[in-house]
């Protein structure tokens, strides 16, 4: 995006001040982010909505809208700051929530200042922290009207739906990489009832449909810059209807893992799951239901067995949704997140050990 656009769509909306200077910002692999700064010295976050990922952009804006809203007043019921504790939509000077030229869609948020993200977390600490906002923003929206909520990517964690496709792309084999990936196609099926079990419990009530974040990576958390303490929670482009077992088992899968995606061998960390799960659960234990507890840790195989079909997939059908950043990119992600979730596996017992002693712990 060169300046002379830039000054142009930033025009569109109510900011305070002349713009002076942009930059591009953050790590996302999705939408175009950028920060920009006025002559009032107040600071904003623009975005390009990437809509081949998000097609209905106004749909998406509408949940976002109203879920920043809702935590507002709670954020302001309890005494707290909400210009640095959710995020907050910079209308255009028509009051719309985004501005369209051509076929793009660009919105605009106040920037959090004082505070940083990660990619990767230091210590077991400040993964504690991450629990404790994850946890917070799933109590502020317990009451939230979900009937409000649309699906912005329907089936997004509909692992069962997920598990169709997966077969539809090992029978087409459009690439002609299911012979060499047998292996893994297997390990997959062998666990067919563990990648459904949330999503049949869910159909029969067992467990709520609540509002979830749908992308709870830990540089999806904001931290204080001086005290390292979580603030707030960002990219709510997923925000949508879901089971809370989803959020925190991805959020387990990616902060809790002793490497990255696209590691060698990753195992999962018990003391990170230890901090994350406590914390979590001192924001979440009041509203969470029997059986959402019940399957805190089980819901982190569950999520880390999707992800490494959907990686591999992606790698079926020849790497056209993940971007990759070298050749066999979704395989090597696949081939670890099963690495992983064997780790998990041999570890099961532990987890669980340690999700009941934090339970006793709060009863």
């Amino acid at each position: 995006m060169d300046e002379i656009i830039m000054r142009a769509v930033a025009g569109q909306f109510a900011i305070d001040g002349e713009l002076t200077s942009f930059r591009r910002y953050g790590s996302g692999n999705v939408n175009s982010t950028f920060t920009f700064s006025t002559d009032r010295g107040k600071k904003y976050i623009l975005q390009r909505i990437n809509t081949n990922v998000f097609s209905k952009p106004y749909v998406l804006m509408r949940n976002i809208d109203s879920v920043t809203n809702y935590c507002r007043e709670s954020i302001l019921k309890n005494g707290g700051d909400p210009e640095r504790e959710t995020l907050t939509i910079v209308k255009t000077k028509e009051g719309k929530n985004l501005f369209r030229i051509r076929n793009e869609y660009y919105r605009v948020y106040n920037f959090v200042t004082d505070c940083e993200f990660f990619d990767q977390l230091e210590n077991a600490e400040m993964f504690g922290s991450a629990g404790t906002a994850f946890g917070r923003f799933a109590k502020m929206l317990d009451g939230y009207p979900i009937e409000e909520l649309d699906e912005t990517i329907p089936n997004f964690h509909n692992s069962k739906v997920r598990y169709r496709e997966f077969l539809k792309s090992v029978r087409r084999d459009p690439c002609g990489r299911v012979p060499d990936t047998l292996e893994l196609i297997n390990k997959i099926h062998a666990r067919f009832f563990d990648l459904t079990r949330i999503v049949d419990y869910m159909e029969v009530g067992l467990i709520p449909v609540r509002v979830t974040h749908n992308d709870t990576k830990i540089s999806n958390v904001l931290f204080d810059k001086e005290s390292h303490d979580a603030l707030c929670v960002i990219d709510l482009d997923t925000v949508m209807p879901g089971s809370i077992l989803f959020d925190f088992g991805d959020a387990i899968r990616s902060g809790a893992a002793t490497e990255p995606e696209d590691g060698t061998n990753p195992e999962i960390n018990l003391d990170y799951f230890w901090a994350f799960t406590k914390n979590y659960l001192k924001e979440t234990y009041g509203i969470l239901k029997p059986m959402e507890i019940k399957n805190l840790a089980f819901s982190c195989r569950t999520i880390t067995l999707e992800l490494a079909m959907r990686f591999l997939d992606d790698y079926l059908n020849g790497d056209t949704y993940f971007r990759c950043e070298f050749e066999d990119h979704n395989l090597v992600r696949a081939v670890n997140q099963l690495r992983l979730l064997e780790s998990m596996e041999k570890r099961f017992s532990e987890m669980e050990w340690a999700v009941e002693q934090i339970v006793n712990e709060l009863r």
